[in-house]
């Protein structure tokens, strides 16, 4: 488990790359190409944390939540504590912001591409930093953890 939470978040550096790149091609020719690709990079940012989150829940937790709200179900059981299980991942203050990018992943799979507002996309790429700074640090943690756990004596 906590060899594929340090793959995903290698992937996720990626990601970030392809954002900054792609944002900054839209910001310099209004090319809706750019916009789109942008949009599609924030959905995989978020994308890749809930597979971590789906694995974590389980292979850890027991259990992945059902029925219409799952994702947020999901995004919500990471932010609490399983005593005697596992910590919480993240702070309720990481877990509104990961909201916001689950939120708008959503809106993104409901949307034609063309109702894309540059507006809310700046709000997330600028956001996008620090939530992924949040995310790294709390998930290597939970990583360390996971070793910790598994190799008792080391």
């Amino acid at each position: 488990m906590a060899k594929k939470i340090r793959d995903e978040l290698a992937e996720e550096k990626t990601v970030l790359i392809h954002v900054d790149r792609d944002w900054r091609k839209f910001v310099e020719t209004g090319d809706d190409a750019y916009l789109k690709a942008t949009a599609y990079d924030l959905h995989g940012f978020y994308g890749g944390l809930e597979r971590i989150f789906e694995a974590v829940a389980t292979a850890i937790d027991g259990s992945v939540p059902g029925g219409e709200s799952w994702h947020r179900d999901l995004l919500q059981q990471m932010g609490r504590e399983l005593p005697g299980i596992r910590p919480a991942l993240f702070s309720e203050e990481t877990v509104s912001l990961m909201d916001e990018f689950r939120r708008f992943r959503h809106r993104i799979r409901n949307i034609y591409s063309f109702n894309l507002v540059p507006e809310r996309i700046k709000a997330l790429v600028e956001k996008l930093p620090r939530l992924s700074a949040e995310a790294n640090t709390s998930l290597q943690d939970f990583a360390q953890f996971l070793d910790r756990v598994s190799n008792p004596g080391q």
